[in-house]
């Protein structure tokens, strides 16, 4: 399965459980359910702006850009960041001004257990094709996936409590807590993703020489090629190669790009941590 073809899905899926969150809080008016719904339309938003920084990052480094557009993938998180931030703010002014008058439904329920089922498929995807590709995108996005799931499950346990209801002292609003819960684990997980990207952007510039003898050592394997500059640079996880090359006169314009490509597929599989090759002929 392709990396586009895999956020597609999760897109979809993100969008019915968000739709499907939004609906049932709001027809039950169950304010806990509806911030969670908020935070679903977040997946969905990011899950788009992993296809826009996908194709974007994909771009092969040029004149502008030397060291290609890897940059996006930390721009796109912090985005989803700062996004998330905002809906922390958006669950808090919830929490003080939404008259809750939820009563516990059975068929509310079965649709969070649906839910579940569909957030679950949809972190399972992002987490083994995110490693599959060394996509920090979608690393990134399972994680979010994750806390989406997590706090779905906070939404479970207040419906269960709930249940109880003659057990609970009419003082305590079992959802209104959940609401406020809800937003504090919202900013603290947005105010960690602003920070890790911040630092990413701010650190991605970094050579590692270390690898880059490494490299050096294994290209020697390609005779046909004079490799004149090897520069590595650390890319949060994961790292970016970009090699220039001397040419061979002898080499037609098809036997090189059988090469290029033979390099690039070598040294991805000798290092799973290099995602980004790009190869400059001279």
């Amino acid at each position: 399965m392709k990396e586009n073809k895999v956020i597609i899905i999760t897109t979809v899926f993100n969008l019915i459980v968000a739709i499907l969150k939004l609906v049932s809080g709001v027809a039950f008016s169950f304010s806990t359910l509806i911030s969670d719904s908020i935070q679903s339309f977040m997946d969905f938003i990011t899950d788009i702006t992993s296809l826009v920084a996908n194709k974007i990052g994909k771009r092969r480094a040029n004149k502008t850009y030397p060291f290609g557009y890897g940059q996006v993938y930390y721009l796109a998180n912090l985005f989803t960041g700062f996004l998330l931030f905002l809906i922390g703010i958006f669950i808090l002014y919830q929490f003080f001004f939404f008259k809750s008058e939820f009563k516990p439904n059975l068929i509310l329920l079965v649709v969070i257990l649906v839910v579940l089922l569909l957030k679950l498929a949809v972190v399972e995807l992002l987490q083994k094709y995110g490693k599959k590709f060394k996509s920090e995108l979608m690393i990134e996005a399972s994680k979010e996936s994750r806390a989406d799931f997590i706090s779905t499950c906070v939404v479970l346990a207040i419906l269960i409590i709930t249940l109880f209801e003659e057990y609970i002292p009419n003082y305590i609003n079992v959802d209104k807590i959940g609401s406020l819960g809800m937003a504090i684990y919202v900013f603290y997980t947005s105010i960690k993703m602003i920070i890790s990207n911040i630092r990413g952007i701010l650190t991605n510039d970094e050579e590692n020489n270390e690898i880059r003898e490494e490299i050096v050592n294994k290209l020697e394997k390609f005779k046909e090629l004079h490799f004149k500059k090897v520069k590595v640079i650390k890319m949060s996880t994961y790292y970016s190669v970009f090699l220039q090359v001397k040419v061979d006169e002898n080499l037609t314009i098809r036997e090189y790009i059988a090469i290029e490509k033979r390099v690039k597929a070598y040294l991805k599989s000798k290092n799973k941590a290099i995602r980004f090759i790009d190869m400059e002929p001279v």
